[in-house]
């Protein structure tokens, strides 16, 4: 597949998977862990992926900024910032936790020229690197820390995917997506 030019990759890992009982990013389904499930669907797309949140041995870290603490928007700012000083005009982004992202789904984002997002699961989407300060101080500033909230601010572009994205937050979920994506 051909790689845009100027996007990165951003796999957002830094969540305490409080519902999930243990670090579902390091969680097995189908033999990978769900957090190089995400790397490997970003990787056709991104010379650089990221990784928000934690360490990963195969990816750069990149800390939550402005400050640790601030769920998925603190982890993009970070990605954001250290996509604009390596040369990146966007960020694509993936949470952790979504093995299965449909297919055609991350070719059409990176294809994006504004920010756009996932009506159904706003952490996946397009960002422009331009606004890594602008989140910054979003975040700061003590405005809320939802993803909605911040793609409304910005004008980001809702995209509607047909197939369902399961997002893994408790282990039954697992088990859902092996019953809608059997092998």
């Amino acid at each position: 597949m051909a790689r845009a030019p100027s996007l990165a990759g951003v796999v957002l890992a830094g969540g305490e998977s409080s519902r999930f009982g243990r670090d579902k990013a390091q969680e097995a389904w189908r033999g990978r862990r769900l957090i190089d499930w995400s790397i490997a669907a970003l990787a056709p797309y991104c010379e650089t992926i990221f990784v928000a949140g934690r360490h990963h041995s195969s990816c750069e870290s990149v800390a939550d900024r402005p400050r640790a603490g601030l769920g998925p928007l603190g982890g993009l700012a970070g990605a954001l910032a250290a996509a604009r000083e390596r040369g990146y005009e966007h960020i694509l982004s993936l949470p952790c936790d979504t093995p299965h992202v449909p297919p055609d789904l991350l070719r059409r984002l990176s294809k994006r020229s504004g920010a756009a997002f996932v009506a159904s699961c706003p952490v996946i989407g397009v960002w422009p690197c331009a606004d890594a300060d602008l989140l910054a101080a979003w975040l700061e500033s003590g405005q809320t820390s939802a993803v909605r909230a911040w793609t409304q601010t910005i004008g980001a572009e809702p995209v509607e995917v047909a197939e369902p994205i399961i997002n893994i937050n408790r282990i039954a979920d697992l088990e859902r997506l092996e019953t809608q994506f059997p092998r």
